[in-house]
């Protein structure tokens, strides 16, 4: 776990994170938070669905008296660059102070590279890194955002990456700087107790993709040295935090997804212990990475219209079938902790097709989408996304073991049917 210092070898990990307030009806401190601020002018990013359900006026009720609020509710599921900049050209008239992002992950990554735009200006494409944009750094700080996640999956209310759709080319693409990261993350269970179940489902098995790829990604002294420490990513490898996190994040989906899937209205404990992974294990995900299942996903969301949880999901158990021979102890240990059972073996493979079952086990227990057959891929387009995933070569980076073509046609192809 820990090696001497080497000429060539990374033997530093920072864990990097935003303020974080968790509780039934934390969102009732955000006008303290505001106040504490200093800000006077308030910029709500939200959806239609928010609206219809009162937000905008709950909001303007916990605001000093003093502060003025606009409000931008058109964000996209899965939003396209043109609405992210639809967003930040309406943030650029208003010059908010501070930016409230309520929502879903689209709502919230769509405020991250919006407040971006804002201050900075340029096109989303000119943060996005090639070969589908210009890879121009992020300057520097976005203005205060405070991000209040309404489902339990992205963990984007902590990480400094945001998601954005390119429809011209077909693909999904993550731009990443720690500059991204909200200044404050409000979690308040009682916000998703309306999520339908297919949200519930398949948000949370985001939040598992996370927990697991950050556990399985390389160790953060298998990556090169930086030349200095300004030049080390923002995904850098699993360490004892990171694992840690992954760890509690992969036990609480096992012991609350099913019951926010079925009892979701009602239950606000199994509320918020899936709002409590998903947000520990963005926590993990947001220093460790991710790796072959989201670099996987970004092809196969950009050409099919499943969700980003849906499409990293359906890819994840063979995903860990592939990555286990990497450390058959942690893929059996992913089973264990998801399950609470015991395993044929431990440190096997045996163990490890164990666990990837686990998963499949789950996935059917809740009525996840069975595999790339039930959402229409055609097979002939797998050959073609798996080049596409290639081009992933940040997350690619992280996988802990070398990804060709081929294997990623393996993956789409085990991943057909789950269950």
């Amino acid at each position: 776990m820990f090696l001497p210092p080497t000429p060539y070898a990374d033997n530093v990990f920072e864990f990097r994170a935003p303020r974080v307030k968790f509780g039934v009806g934390s969102l009732n401190e955000l006008g303290y938070e505001i106040e504490a601020l200093g800000a006077k002018k308030v910029f709500l990013v939200t959806t239609r669905g928010w609206v219809r359900r009162g937000i905008v006026e709950r909001v303007g009720k916990l605001l000093p008296e003093d502060a003025s609020l606009e409000v931008f509710s058109e964000v996209e599921p899965e939003p396209s660059d043109a609405n992210v900049e639809a967003l930040a050209d309406a943030m650029k008239k208003f010059e908010p102070d501070v930016i409230v992002a309520i929502g879903g992950g689209s709502v919230i990554d769509a405020a991250k590279v919006a407040a971006v735009l804002e201050r900075y200006g340029g096109r989303v494409r000119d943060y996005v890194a090639p070969p589908y944009g210009a890879g121009r750094p992020v300057p520097g700080p976005i203005k205060p955002l405070i991000a209040v996640p309404t489902t339990a999956g992205t963990g984007s209310e902590v990480t400094s990456v945001a998601v954005v759709t390119l429809p011209d080319l077909k693909v999904k693409v993550g731009i990443r700087s720690d500059a991204l990261r909200p200044y404050l993350a409000l979690l308040d269970p009682e916000l998703t107790l309306t999520m339908p179940k297919k949200v519930t489902v398949d948000t949370a098995f985001d939040a598992l993709t996370h927990a697991v790829e950050s556990y399985m990604a390389i160790p953060f002294y298998a990556r090169p040295r930086p030349r200095s420490p300004a030049e080390r990513p923002v995904y850098h490898g699993s360490n004892p935090v990171t694992d840690a996190l992954a760890e509690r994040a992969i036990e609480l989906i096992g012991r609350y997804l099913k019951r926010a899937a079925y009892q979701g209205q009602t239950d606000i404990e199994a509320r918020a212990g899936m709002l409590l992974a998903a947000n520990i294990a963005g926590l993990a995900f947001g220093n460790a990475g991710t790796s072959l299942a989201h670099a996987a996903s970004y092809p196969l969301g950009g050409r099919y219209e499943v969700t980003h949880g849906e499409a990293v999901g359906i890819l994840l158990p063979a995903v860990l079938e592939f990555n286990a021979p990497a450390d058959y102890c942690k893929a059996t240990r992913i089973g264990v902790l998801l399950s609470g059972e015991k395993p044929p073996c431990y440190c096997c493979p045996e163990g490890a097709k164990w666990a990837a079952d686990k998963i499949r086990e789950l996935q059917r227990d809740v009525g996840f989408t069975p595999g790339l057959e039930a959402v229409g891929v055609d097979p002939k387009d797998i050959p073609a996304m798996a080049v596409e995933t290639l081009k992933q070569k940040a997350l690619l980076a992280l996988n802990p073991r070398p990804v060709t073509a081929k294997d990623v046609e393996w993956v789409y192809r085990r991943a057909w049917r789950n269950y």
